[in-house]
């Protein structure tokens, strides 16, 4: 970029800009920490400085066009050394010039410190020139045909100065922000820059768009193609499959000890009937294992029933759980205590947001995991009980058999 720099005269005294311009990159450098920019560099304060010569009118007196140069050059200082009180850093700087320069004349001082003081400008057209001026050299690159360029650029200081990273959704925000908010005060600026900058806004709305949905299949794991809805179906089939098998197996526990159990009250109820009566001193021998094995099998139907048995079970929750989605409605449990057109509302929600459809997913087999436990936890009751049941009872009956 051709930067029309030059040596001003200024009372009897000397003002190099291109100096000026270093002494504010090494200051900067220095007193911030980092000593290389990818944005807030030498380059930025040359075509800030380059833009207010381009574009302040001849007619200015010499000292207040010569008073913004060097607002422009030292401003940078409040922009790296310290974002919380960049006016104090702008000013030590531009101060730590004067002495370095042998002194600068006062009222120089004062018109570019005045500058400095009152920065950050807005829309405001009670601004002075000068600051106008000074606004818009620093935010013309909002305007420029190149803005990729910058912004990567300008995102990585950002970056620095924060001191963490920027997700791609949180920069196209600020960006987006950036634009919507930074009005060009003067004319030159309105009329080189205005047009494009209001097309960069336009497109920055499609950016924030883009990034919102990258950040959503970076949550959702669709990056990875359908590996997450493959991983969901999977693992909520095969819940469903075990809870089938929990099903079946706690029928087959039904099952058998119901037929032990009908035939040991039928033979019992026979004994009886063709005996007249059973003495129950004379068989207990016979007559304790047969009780074992009844009550074994009335315990293990019990837990088997109980595992079988359909429970509708569901929490607790109200509508501020359902605005901030903290409850799963993807279950039956939790929706059948909705009316049909608060589920149905719920519902086309969660097509307008992935992330939270995702959470529903996992809320929703956490649930039948949670169902299939309880399942799993009494058929192992069940079994143990039939096992141990029935190993007593033989060792009654044996015991009886060989000492009754």
């Amino acid at each position: 970029m051709k930067l029309f720099c030059r040596r001003i005269r200024i009372l009897g005294q000397m003002f190099d800009l291109d100096y000026a311009i270093g002494y504010a990159a090494r200051y900067a450098a220095q007193h911030s920490g980092h000593s290389q920019w990818a944005f807030y560099n030498k380059y930025r304060i040359q075509e800030r400085a380059s833009l207010l010569q381009k574009w302040m009118p001849d007619a200015l007196p010499e000292e207040e066009r010569q008073a913004a140069l060097l607002a422009a050059c030292f401003l940078h200082a409040g922009l790296v050394v310290s974002t919380r009180e960049g006016q104090q850093a702008s000013i030590a700087a531009l101060n730590a010039f004067a002495q370095d320069s042998n002194g600068l004349e006062a009222g120089l001082l004062a018109a570019a410190g005045s500058l400095l003081v009152g920065w950050p400008y807005s829309k405001n057209d009670r601004a002075p020139l000068l600051a106008r001026y000074l606004h818009d050299a620093h935010w013309a690159f909002l305007g420029r045909k190149r803005l990729s360029r910058y912004r990567e650029l300008w995102r990585l200081d950002e970056e620095r100065l924060a001191g963490r990273s920027f997700s791609d959704l949180e920069w196209e925000q600020t960006l987006h922000k950036q634009l919507a908010n930074t009005f060009f005060l003067t004319d030159e600026a309105r009329e080189a820059y205005g047009a494009r900058k209001e097309k960069h806004l336009a497109e920055q709305r499609k950016e924030i768009i883009k990034a919102r949905k990258n950040t959503v299949r970076e949550e959702t794991g669709k990056d990875y193609g359908r590996g997450v809805d493959t991983v969901y179906r999977i693992t909520l089939r095969n819940h469903i499959n075990l809870s089938s098998i929990a099903d079946g197996k706690a029928n087959m526990i039904i099952s058998i000890n119901t037929l032990v159990l009908s035939i040991l009250i039928t033979a019992g109820s026979a004994s009886i009937s063709f005996s007249g009566g059973v003495s129950w001193r004379e068989n207990w021998g016979f007559i304790l294992p047969v009780v074992l094995l009844m009550l074994t099998a009335i315990a293990a139907i019990t837990f088997a029933v109980l595992s079988a048995a359909p429970k509708v079970s569901g929490q607790e929750f109200s509508e501020e759980d359902i605005e901030r989605h903290r409850v799963g409605l993807l279950y039956f449990g939790n929706f059948l205590k909705l009316p049909s057109a608060e589920f149905t509302s719920y519902m086309r929600s969660l097509k307008k947001d992935e992330a939270i459809l995702y959470d529903d997913l996992s809320r929703d087999l956490y649930s039948l995991g949670q169902v299939l436990m309880r399942k799993y936890k009494l058929l192992t009751i069940a079994y143990r009980v039939f096992l141990i049941g029935l190993v007593i009872s033989f060792a009654a009956f044996l015991w009886g058999l060989l000492f009754s």
